[in-house]
C-alpha cells in the first residue's frame, strides 16, 4: 500500500507539473510561429489557438525536431544572420515535453493573447504604397510581366525599408524591382532585365522573403518621380487568376549612403558551366569573380528552383587566402528563400574571389523534380528551367564600415498588450561587438544590457546600440500591461450557514467587473453578481474578469442544509455517482409519497417527480458538467434526505 501510495504521489506531482500551453507553450508559438500561421499569414493553416496548435501537436513537434520549422534553411554556425528563426534546444524540449504529457492546456483563462500584426504590411503604415492593380493572367505556363509603377515623389528619397507583398501568391514565382528616372520604353514581356538600359535593379522578393530594413545611415536611393518597375514572373497554372501585388517602402529624404544590390555571381562567371543538368544525374556547378574595388557587403540572396539540392558561397581573401564565408544552404527549399542579413557588415577588399557552389538533383528520388521522367533541364527563367545565381547588397567601402549598426529595430516575441502577470520578450539585432543599454519612458535600466529584455511592464521601450564609435536608437515599442482585476470575498458575518438559511457572500467590487461564483470547483450556473446568498456548504470561489482574469482565495462553508448529506433517515441510495445520464435513487420501504427534486446549484429546479413507494429514476443526459442536488421532500415540503451528485 505505502509503494502504491508513492508511486500515485509522484504520478500526481508529475501532471500538476506537466507544461502546458498556457503556461509554457503558447510564448513559445507566438514568438515564432504566427507571423507566418495566421489568418492572413503566407502559412497554409493558423496556430493562433491551443486548439489549433493542440490538434496538430504531434506533427509540430516532429518538424521542429527535425529543423523543418520554423524554416530556415541556412546551416547554423557557418554564418550568424539577424533575427535567425532557429529555436534554441530548451524550446524544442519544451514542446516536446508538452507533446508527450498529452498537450495539457493549463488553464486557458491565463494564457498569453496572440500577437497582432499589421494587415497585409509588415511595416504597418508604410511611407510609400504602389500596387499593380487587379491584373489577370492572360496565358499559361511561365508568364513575365513588367508593371511600370510612378513613385509621384516630388524629390529625392531614400528607401529604408522594401517589403513585396504578393497579391495571389500560389501563383507570384518571384518579384524584381527596379527604378528608372527615364522615359525609356519599358519592355512589359522582357525577361531578366526591364528592357530600358537605365532601370536599377534593387531588390528581389522569391516566396519566404520578408522585408529588408537597410542599416543606418544606408539606403536605396529613389530620385524624385522616378518610376518603380516590378517585374513578376508568374508560374504555370496561373491562367485567369488575378493577382494585386504591391510594394511598399519606409523613406527618409535625409541623403543617405546608397546601397547597391546585383547578382555578382551568375552564370557569366560559372567556372565549369553551362548550367545543364542531363536527365536522372545529380550535377555540381562553380561559379568565382574577382572584384576590383573595395566593398562592403550587407547581405547575400543565393537563388536556384526545383532541383536545387544545396548552395554554398564564400569568399577568398588575396594574398592570405583566407577564407569569408557567406552561406551554406545544405538542404535548398524553393519555397523559403530570403535577403541573408549578415550582423555585421563584411569588409571585402579589393582582388578578393566570390566563390559559390551548387548541386543540383535531377533524378527521380528528388521529391520537387517537376518532371516525371526526369528531363534534362537548362539555365532559363521558368519554373521548370534552373537558375544559380547567388546576389549581393553592397556599399563602396569607407573608413569603420566595419562598424555600421546593420539594424536597429525591436522585434517583439509576442504581444506587447497583456495582462498583468504576464511578459514579452523584445528582441534587437545580436552581433559582434554590440553593446546594448534598454530603455524605458526614456529612462535606462538598470542591469538591462543583452540583445534581449523580457518586460512585465506598461511603458515606451527602445534601445539604446553602440559599435565601436557608432550609436543608435530604436524607435520605441509600446507596451501596454493591463492590471488583473480584484478577486476577493469579502469576509461574511459568519462562516457557518445555518440550516434552511443562506449566508450572504460579497465580493470585492470594481467598474466592468464579471463575476462568477464556484462551489467545490463547479461553477454555479446563474451566479454572475457581487453577491451570492450561499445556503450550501463546501469551498467558494469566485472569479472576476475585465478583460483580464483573477480567481480570488478560496472560502470554506459549513452547516447549511447542504450539510444534510444523508439526511435524518436512512436506507436511501443514489447510483451511479457521479453519473453520465440515468440516475436511479433508492427509497426505503414505507416512506409513502414523496417528491424527488433535482435542483442546480443556484435552487433552480431542474426536474420534479411524485413518487410513491417505489423507487426514482432520473435522467441527466442533458444537463451540462457540474454539481446538481437531489432531494426527497415529504408532500409537505419537508428535506427528509439530500444528496449531491456530479454529472460527467
Amino acid at each position: 500500500m505505502k509503494n502504491l501510495f508513492l508511486f500515485l504521489f509522484h504520478v500526481i506531482a508529475g501532471i500538476s507539473n506537466a507544461q502546458t500551453w498556457s503556461d509554457d507553450v503558447a510564448k513559445i508559438i507566438y514568438g515564432n510561429c504566427t507571423s507566418c500561421h495566421r489568418p492572413g499569414g503566407i502559412a497554409p493553416f493558423s496556430l493562433t489557438t491551443y486548439d489549433e496548435v493542440s490538434s496538430m501537436a504531434a506533427w509540430i513537434g516532429q518538424t521542429i525536431e527535425q529543423g523543418d520549422m520554423p524554416p530556415w534553411t541556412p546551416e547554423p554556425g557557418y554564418t550568424n544572420f539577424v533575427h535567425e528563426r532557429v529555436l534554441p534546444d530548451s524550446d524544442i524540449q519544451t514542446f516536446q515535453n508538452w507533446v508527450d504529457a498529452g498537450t495539457p492546456s493549463g488553464d486557458l483563462r491565463f494564457a498569453p493573447p496572440a500577437p497582432s500584426y499589421p494587415s497585409g504590411s509588415i511595416l504597418g503604415t508604410p511611407d510609400l504604397s504602389l500596387s499593380i492593380g487587379n491584373h489577370t493572367v492572360a496565358s499559361d505556363g511561365d508568364v513575365y510581366r513588367n508593371f511600370v509603377l510612378p513613385s509621384g515623389l516630388a524629390q529625392a528619397n531614400y528607401a529604408n525599408a522594401i517589403e513585396v507583398v504578393p497579391g495571389n501568391a500560389s501563383i507570384v514565382h518571384h518579384v524584381l524591382v527596379f527604378i528608372d528616372s527615364t522615359n525609356n520604353t519599358v519592355n512589359p514581356g522582357s525577361v531578366g532585365g526591364t528592357g530600358s538600359a537605365a532601370s536599377q535593379f534593387i531588390y528581389s522578393w522569391t516566396p519566404g522573403a520578408g522585408p529588408y530594413f537597410t542599416p543606418v545611415g544606408t539606403g536605396f536611393r529613389l530620385a524624385a518621380n522616378t518610376r518603380v518597375i516590378l517585374q513578376i514572373h508568374y508560374g504555370p497554372g496561373s491562367l485567369g487568376q488575378i493577382d494585386n501585388t504591391q510594394i511598399n517602402f519606409k523613406l527618409s529624404p535625409t541623403p543617405q549612403r546608397k546601397i547597391y544590390a546585383n547578382a555578382l555571381l551568375n552564370n557569366t562567371n560559372m567556372t565549369n558551366g553551362p548550367l545543364v543538368i542531363p536527365n536522372d544525374q545529380i550535377r555540381t556547378f562553380n561559379q568565382q569573380l574577382t572584384i576590383n574595388g573595395n566593398w562592403t557587403a550587407l547581405y547575400v540572396f543565393p537563388h536556384m528552383h526545383m532541383l536545387g539540392k544545396s548552395i554554398r558561397s564564400w569568399a577568398n581573401l588575396p594574398v592570405s587566402n583566407d577564407t569569408i564565408r557567406f552561406i551554406n544552404i545544405p538542404n535548398w527549399d524553393f519555397h523559403w528563400q530570403g535577403n541573408y542579413v549578415f550582423p555585421n557588415a563584411v569588409l571585402i577588399p579589393s582582388g578578393t574571389t566570390l566563390k559559390s557552389e551548387a548541386v543540383y538533383d535531377n533524378t527521380s528520388s528528388n521529391p520537387n523534380n517537376p518532371s516525371s521522367p526526369p528531363q534534362t533541364v537548362t539555365l532559363g527563367e521558368g519554373t521548370y528551367d534552373e537558375m544559380m545565381l547567388v546576389f549581393f547588397a553592397y556599399l563602396p567601402y569607407q573608413a569603420n564600415d566595419q562598424y555600421l549598426i546593420i539594424d536597429k529595430r525591436i522585434i517583439s516575441k509576442g504581444a506587447t498588450t497583456f495582462c498583468e502577470g504576464r511578459s514579452v520578450v523584445l528582441e534587437t539585432i545580436k552581433g559582434t561587438g554590440y553593446t546594448y543599454q534598454w530603455l524605458k519612458d526614456g529612462v535606462e535600466i538598470a542591469g538591462a544590457t543583452s540583445f534581449e529584455l523580457e518586460v512585465l511592464e506598461s511603458g515606451a521601450y527602445t534601445v539604446s546600440i553602440t559599435l565601436g564609435p557608432n550609436n543608435a536608437v530604436s524607435d520605441p515599442v509600446q507596451v501596454v500591461v493591463n492590471p488583473r482585476p480584484t478577486a476577493s470575498i469579502n469576509t461574511p458575518v459568519t462562516t457557518d450557514i445555518p440550516v434552511g438559511g443562506t449566508v450572504l457572500l460579497e465580493a470585492v467590487t470594481g467598474a466592468g467587473y464579471n463575476y462568477q461564483w464556484y462551489l467545490n470547483g463547479f461553477a454555479i450556473t446563474g451566479a454572475n453578481s457581487a453577491t451570492y446568498d450561499a445556503p450550501y456548504n463546501g469551498v467558494y470561489t469566485l472569479e472576476v474578469f475585465d478583460g483580464c482574469y483573477a480567481v480570488s482565495d478560496p472560502l470554506t462553508m459549513t452547516g447549511g442544509v447542504a450539510g444534510m448529506d444523508e439526511g435524518s433517515m436512512g436506507g436511501f441510495q443514489i447510483f451511479p455517482n457521479p453519473s453520465e445520464s440515468m440516475v436511479e435513487v433508492v427509497i426505503p420501504g414505507g416512506i409513502g409519497e414523496t417528491l424527488v427534486t433535482c435542483n442546480d446549484l443556484s435552487g433552480k429546479v431542474i426536474s420534479e417527480q411524485v413518487f410513491k413507494g417505489q423507487n426514482a429514476r432520473i435522467d441527466m443526459s442533458g444537463l451540462s458538467q457540474g454539481v446538481y442536488l437531489i432531494s426527497v421532500k415529504k408532500p409537505s415540503g419537508e428535506i427528509i434526505w439530500r444528496k449531491r451528485i456530479l454529472k460527467n
